[in-house]
């Protein structure tokens, strides 16, 4: 099996996003996407994805109810920078790709989501939302 991109592309990440972004650590994006055909198959040309550091989700307890609701598990993917973090990337496919997108990111702090495309080589990552600090109100 070929090797999902060559290249990375990323489109519209504000600067502020770029200073803590996973995405635009050489090779992590493709690794992830690789590591997903190499284990069940192509990836369909379109799709979304967010990323969250794995201590973001540890310090919640664990993945949020509403985030395992609308990811499939097979499409979750742990997998490591070049310095040892652990990162969850969340592979979301279909029609209702970009609404799903957007309620997990409601759940996830320090997430970030793109509409991704696969083409020719070149993987291109459009930057649609970050979340930082989520708002839990004044309980």
């Amino acid at each position: 099996m070929n090797s999902t991109t060559e290249q990375l592309e990323i489109l519209n990440r504000p600067p502020y996003v770029g200073s803590w972004s996973v995405v635009g650590i050489p090779d992590f994006i493709p690794a992830v996407l690789n590591r997903y055909q190499r284990n069940y198959g192509e990836l369909p040309a379109q799709f979304s994805l967010v990323a969250c550091p794995k201590v973001e989700i540890n310090a919640m307890g664990g993945l949020p109810a509403s985030v395992r609701e609308h990811a499939d598990a097979r499409m979750r993917i742990q997998h490591f920078t070049g310095c040892n973090k652990p990162y969850l990337v969340i592979l979301l496919p279909g029609e209702d790709a970009e609404n799903r997108r957007e309620q997990i990111q409601k759940s996830l702090s320090w997430s970030e989501g793109y509409e991704v495309k696969l083409m020719n080589g070149t993987t291109q990552l459009r930057f649609v939302e970050a979340t930082e600090e989520l708002d839990f109100g004044d309980d």
